[in-house]
């Protein structure tokens, strides 16, 4: 069987040599904090043909484990929050959007911000 990636067309063996290629790191090796993060990192996700759950970009399988953010292509800090934004004082929850969606940034006292973010550091 063989596996198309854009106009390129792969036997399976040839395929899953090309996973190892990904930068990602396993689900099982991710800290702790990971775990309970929303599943954003800013690369689409589909169903192809074989009724897999993979990357848009690369057909590759969504189970490999967590990839850097598409925009930034960092990790998340070890408590699991977005690279960019850190840990941010009085935030219940908050996601920079990774390039792809309207991020969000959730107020402990109920109010949240949603939007497309530029992020400035002093």
């Amino acid at each position: 069987m063989a596996t198309v990636v854009g106009s390129m067309k792969y036997k399976r063996s040839e395929f899953m040599k090309k996973t190892e290629d990904i930068e990602h790191i396993k689900f099982d090796d991710a800290p702790e904090g990971w775990s309970d993060r929303c599943s954003g990192d800013g690369y689409k996700r589909i169903i192809n043909e074989d009724g897999e759950r993979v990357f848009a970009d690369n057909n590759v399988s969504v189970g490999i484990g967590y990839r850097p953010c598409a925009k930034c292509k960092e990790y998340p800090t070890v408590e699991g929050h977005d690279a960019c934004l850190g840990t941010l004082g009085n935030v219940m929850n908050a996601c920079c959007g990774h390039g792809r969606n309207k991020g969000y940034i959730q107020f402990d006292n109920g109010v949240t911000i949603r939007g497309y973010f530029e992020i400035e550091y002093d």
